[in-house]
């Protein structure tokens, strides 16, 4: 049973009013429990002070310093910017998205410290964006006396200072709530485990010591934070479990179809099948003949033809007077979807519609009509699916493209949208391959598919890997790809966690391309341009208007662009294998077309970054960079957000933290010869409300 204080509203805890409370919310936390398992995502020394004539350009620094000038910056793209000294240096601050009172607060003789990533322009020192406090000479704040957590908060209002001062009320509880700790702290000891509890774990997590090693806690290698990663991943493969046994004891709908039906509708395709698909689709018509509901993930490379195979499975569906649904993660790609299936399907009686965010309210009340009459065959849409006005008379297949960009709750929102009486048959899509030891454990209840073989004609992309100090080489390729008639993918990455700091990237290599190059039309597509102006650029793309487009990682999915040839990446040393071999897969999607990807680091780097580029430069493919990623348990991009089978993660990587899975797997088969309970209060513990949605379908 959880403890009194477990139970207590997080309302209760000094600091939270009705506004922080719904903010809170947000990110589900309504209890103290849920406060304390809101884990740290990484960790900042500001325990100390750095004089400005010593920041390392490259690294994160806590600085201070008089404010000598603070001032706006004009003509040209708007900037503020304060000088500072500490008599030891100068360094300048810049603020490229500010308000008002921001820039008001610098005033001059007052002292500002801040804490950021230090770059240089020339023999000056810059810090963009970074986090602050602007206090008097005689009111210094004292040093943190221990290591600085920073927590996701997602899109709330909830600033860091307020989450830790709210977590810190939480911790001073902690000696007297009931965390069930006994039993299962003692399990964790008997099987050689953890020899830690969970209370110092916790308590460790949140305020680690000036003594511990922040490199070793910034890369989960801590024993607090292994102890809760083994915890949760259990519990993660409980879920799973309970989730697979209440699946596997309902009906759906039987799927027959004939060899010759689905022979005529892939004869009027316009491109022969690979066997792989072929393959792929036998398997899955096996799986929906049944009454038995299919669960399954087809993994296929970028450009190896999934979404076909979605196509023909919908087709099925239809031919078996049932409705089906796609699922997708962006606008960009339900549209590319919609565009093919309409091809795809234009000789048969089969009804296709699209349902996004974006549509006229009148256009959505026809789809939703529609949709609860049946007749809608073929559904294709984003999250606007999830709405409460969407009813689906009779659902009988879901495809989840990107299937790993989806949490649970949403998945199960859909698969709720079916007749009381059945559940559909579920199919799962990923581009980004998952190695086959993480396969067999995390995603043992679904039957898995691989589209192992790309279509024919379709040429590896070469792949090349510049120092930044050879840009001017980059731009004479870029050049003559778009004499040639074909187009180019510029991306700027996050230079640190921050958005603001992404989208001044991609303004400045757009000039800086501009400034390079002759006659070239440049677009532009980052987060802080409005929706139209998003899709107006990348339909100019699309349609060859523009040459090269330069963008955030936005495209990372469902950008089709067959004259793309030239994909160019800087910092690609900051993103995961997995990702930056998505991207790569942006280009050469055209038969016979001769593609290649530049991938730009910047300065020194690492081993495992080194590594990874010279992975990507030596093989094309998805399911050998998948292996290679775990061996090297780089920055957990095998699934491309903390998500294992659709149950969301607080501290876990699968990636990262594969060489914990067999611990996990201990720790399971010690749980299921003790009391259910325990794995109640696991299930209550790391997934609070989302455990309904595994256990009670």
């Amino acid at each position: 049973m959880k403890g009194k204080s477990l139970q207590k509203n997080i309302s209760e805890i000094k600091g939270v009013g009705p506004k922080i409370k719904e903010e809170l919310k947000r990110i589900g936390i309504n209890y103290i429990q849920d406060a304390l398992f809101l884990l740290p995502k990484k960790y900042e020394n500001r325990t100390k002070l750095t004089s400005i004539k010593d920041l390392t350009p490259g690294e994160a620094f806590q600085f201070e310093g008089e404010i000598l000038e603070s001032k706006t910056i004009f003509p040209g793209r708007r900037s503020f910017m304060a000088r500072i000294s500490d008599g030891t240096g100068f360094l300048q601050i810049r603020l490229f998205y500010f308000s008002f009172s921001q820039a008001k607060a610098f005033k001059v003789g007052l002292h500002v410290r801040g804490y950021g990533v230090v770059r240089t322009n020339g023999s000056l020192l810059q810090v963009f964006h970074p986090s602050y406090k602007i206090f008097a000479s005689s009111k210094r704040p004292a040093l943190d006396n221990t290591l600085t957590p920073i927590y996701s908060l997602g899109s709330t209002k909830l600033s860091q200072f307020r989450t830790r001062n709210i977590i810190k009320e939480c911790l001073k509880e902690i000696d007297e709530l009931n965390l069930n700790e006994k039993e299962i702290d003692s399990i964790f000891s008997h099987q050689k485990i953890s020899s830690l509890s969970v209370k110092d774990a916790l308590l460790k997590i949140h305020s680690p010591s000036i003594e511990d090693d922040i490199t070793k806690i910034n890369s989960y290698k801590h024993e607090a934070q292994e102890r809760l990663i083994v915890e949760e991943l259990a519990t993660n493969l409980i879920g799973i479990k309970i989730a697979s046994e209440k699946i596997n004891k309902l009906k759906a709908k039987q799927m027959p179809i004939s060899i010759e039906e689905v022979k005529s509708f892939k004869e009027n395709l316009p491109f022969k099948l690979t066997n792989a698909q072929e393959r792929t689709i036998k398997e899955i018509s096996d799986d929906i003949s049944l009454t038995k509901p299919m669960r399954r993930l087809v993994q296929g490379d970028v450009g190896s033809g999934k979404t076909v195979v979605a196509a023909v499975s919908m087709y099925i569906s239809a031919k078996n007077k049932t409705q089906s649904v796609l699922l997708c993660p962006t606008e960009v790609l339900a549209e590319q979807h919609f565009k093919n299936f309409s091809a795809w399907f234009k000789n048969s009686n089969i009804k296709i519609e699209l349902l996004t965010g974006k549509m006229p309210i009148s256009k959505r009340r026809d789809i939703y009509q529609d949709l609860e009459d049946g007749v809608i065959d073929i559904l294709i849409g984003t999250h606007a699916v999830f709405q409460d006005k969407v009813k689906i008379k009779n659902l009988g297949l879901v495809v989840v493209d990107e299937q790993q960009r989806f949490g649970v709750k949403q998945r199960f929102d859909l698969v709720k949208k079916s007749s009381d009486k059945i559940i559909p048959h579920q199919l799962f899509m990923t581009a980004t391959p998952i190695p086959r030891t993480l396969a067999m454990t995390i995603f043992a209840d679904l039957e898995t598919s691989k589209i192992d073989e790309l279509p024919p004609g379709r040429k590896p992309v070469e792949t090349l890997i510049y120092s930044d100090k050879k840009k001017d080489e980059i731009v004479k390729r870029l050049e003559t790809v778009c004499k040639s008639g074909n187009q180019v993918f510029w991306l700027c990455t996050m230079i640190e966690e921050s958005e603001n700091l992404d989208v001044q990237a991609a303004d400045e290599a757009k000039e800086w391309i501009k400034e390079n190059t002759n006659d070239l039309n440049i677009g532009l597509v980052h987060s802080k341009l409005s929706k139209d102006q998003r899709d107006k650029a990348i339909e100019n793309f699309r349609s060859g208007k523009t040459d090269v487009l330069v963008c955030t990682t936005v495209i990372e999915v469902g950008m089709d662009v067959p004259n793309a040839s030239l994909m160019v990446i800087e910092n690609a040393e900051r993103l995961g294998l997995s990702q930056l071999h998505q991207l790569r897969g942006r280009v050469g999607r055209k038969a016979d077309l001769d593609a290649y990807c530049v991938l730009i680091y910047h300065g020194e780097i690492g081993e495992i970054a080194k590594a990874r580029l010279e992975a990507m430069k030596s093989t094309n493919d998805g399911f050998e960079i998948s292996e290679i990623d775990m061996k090297l348990r780089g920055t957990g991009e095998i699934l491309g957000t903390k998500q294992s089978g659709g149950i969301e993660l607080k501290i876990s990587d699968l990636s990262r933290d594969a060489h914990l899975i067999k611990k996990a797997e201990k720790l399971v088969e010690a749980l299921n010869q003790k009391d259910e309970e325990i794995s109640k209060i696991l299930l209550d513990r790391w997934l609070g409300d989302k455990q309904n949605l595994i256990i009670a379908q």
